[in-house]
């Protein structure tokens, strides 16, 4: 008798410590969800305010007005129930999915259905694979006006580099409202300010939007300093022109981002904000890299610029970097938010980023 009360004993102290033991488990998967902040596998549904919608719906159009909340309340995944694997190993550096060239056909891209591996981008264009760990959250930034059809060519090739290299990305196209001079340097900073509020982001790519990458070799990830991706165009004979170009694709962490301020807000019409960023960074003394041409290889498509700026006031401010940069950018960047659209494959941002001055005194005013 006594042995059998033992025995059952013994038994009931293991299924106690088994239990136990799953628990701790459970919590720990948890917790490191929530420290890691990484994208894991997206769930069959989300909840806003005790509403649920399927799996089915979510490749679906929602408004702003439904989906705002989730980025509060969700910050990694948009929503999504976070579900993290932690048998998953973190994503190749260089994945196995990569081809290499690409073959680049502007027309046939607008002709086609949307662009391979867009199936299972959340709404607002965030994807995340499902293999392995993505070992950075990248913020595409795209600043834009009236270009559709540039637009559409962008993503018909960007989406499937991005998920092919692993990464998990979300893209923001922040579009200028009304029709004023076109100011690119506050969209970028909108963008940046604006993506923050969706995501902890490890870093940030500015994005023209008439640049297609030719080679997936380019990797869309930060690197220690900040990355010109783009330095050979074949507009420019796939050379790089001088050496302070670093417009067209340029990736950055956040803290250098911080660190230099932002773009300059003072650019009204095309010309000089990215050789501004470059003087920003130099005076940082932050280095900036660059791939080898070999793979740094962007087409872009051909279009018209109606706005140039002035040349006496991109040459004013260029000489003015230095004394200018810490007080003309992120920390003064003013702008009025119009809408917030999520899109299919990205997150369209519609702000007002006010009116060009009339005169350069309001310009020269920051440099005293």
């Amino acid at each position: 008798m006594s042995r059998r009360c033992t025995r059952f004993i013994i038994i009931v102290v293991l299924v106690i410590i088994c239990v136990a033991l799953i628990s701790v488990i459970n919590v720990g998967e948890l917790s490191v969800a929530a420290a890691s902040g990484v994208y894991g596998e997206k769930s069959t549904s989300y909840s806003k305010s005790g509403m649920r919608f399927n799996a089915s719906e979510r490749t679906g159009r929602f408004s702003n007005d439904n989906m705002s909340s989730f980025y509060r309340k969700s910050k990694y995944t948009m929503g999504y129930e976070l579900k993290v694997n932690l048998s998953l190993d973190s994503c190749q550096a260089v994945p196995d999915l990569l081809v290499g060239r690409l073959k680049i056909d502007f027309e046939a891209a607008l002709k086609s259905a949307p662009p391979p591996a867009a199936h299972d981008v959340l709404p607002g264009g965030a994807w995340s694979p499902n293999s392995c760990v993505a070992r950075q959250r990248i913020a595409i930034i795209i600043p834009f006006r009236d270009r559709q059809k540039h637009l559409d060519i962008l993503l018909y090739y960007l989406v499937p580099v991005l998920t092919r290299q692993q990464v998990a990305f979300q893209v923001f196209v922040v579009e200028q409202y009304g029709n004023k001079a076109f100011n690119k340097g506050r969209l970028m900073n909108i963008g940046f300010t604006e993506a923050r509020k969706h995501d902890e982001f490890d870093c940030f790519i500015f994005h023209d939007v008439d640049l297609i990458p030719e080679d997936d070799r380019n990797m869309y990830t930060c690197s220690e300093n900040p990355r010109h991706m783009s330095p050979a165009v074949d507009k420019l004979g796939y050379k790089l022109p001088y050496k302070a170009l670093v417009g067209g694709v340029l990736s950055i962490k956040p803290e250098h981002y911080s660190r230099v301020n932002g773009y300059s807000n003072l650019y009204w019409g095309w010309g000089a904000e990215d050789d501004d960023m470059y003087y920003r960074l130099s005076a940082s003394k932050i280095s900036v890299l660059r791939p080898p041409f070999t793979i740094g290889r962007y087409k872009m498509i051909k279009h018209d610029r109606k706005e140039v700026s002035p040349a006496k006031v991109r040459y004013y401010l260029l000489r003015t970097v230095r004394k200018r940069f810490l007080k003309d950018g992120l920390n003064t960047l003013e702008y009025r938010l119009v809408d917030t659209r999520l899109e299919k494959l990205y997150t369209r941002i519609v702000a007002d980023v006010g009116d060009p001055p009339k005169n350069s005194d309001k310009i020269s005013a920051f440099v005293t």
